[in-house]
């Protein structure tokens, strides 16, 4: 089953990835936490089930593992949409997992963002 959705990326690692690709779907770039979630890919084409997930490690000039491709730990799973939900956001973590999340309206961090984000605050 194909799925079109408005994809939002949040990327809550400490450098700018690029080339993010969830299935076969491009999802676009995201820069370093907290500079992440604020484009949209409009019309995104999802097929259903299992995702692979995978981006490209970026950074200033001399960043160890720049251009490194790294794969998603998990594969999360893409089912349809429930009724009014148009927006996928797609949350890369940096333990190299990802969750994809639908919402109505635009999304947010996720509730495990929040916690990274509060532990990043306190920490």
């Amino acid at each position: 089953m194909t799925i079109i959705a408005e994809a939002v990326l949040f990327s809550y690692l400490d450098r700018p990835i690029f080339d993010v690709v969830v299935g076969n779907t491009d999802v676009g770039v995201s820069g370093v936490y907290p500079s992440t979630g604020g484009g949209t890919m409009s019309g995104a084409r999802f097929s259903s089930g299992a995702q692979t997930v995978r981006w490209t490690l970026d950074g200033p000039r001399g960043t160890p593992r720049n251009g490194e491709v790294v794969h998603a730990q998990n594969h999360p799973e893409l089912a349809p949409p429930s009724a009014g939900e148009h927006y996928l956001a797609v949350h890369i973590y940096p333990d190299n997992t990802v969750e994809l999340i639908y919402s109505k309206n635009y999304p947010q961090l996720s509730p495990r963002g929040l916690q990274f984000a509060a532990s990043r605050r306190s920490g």
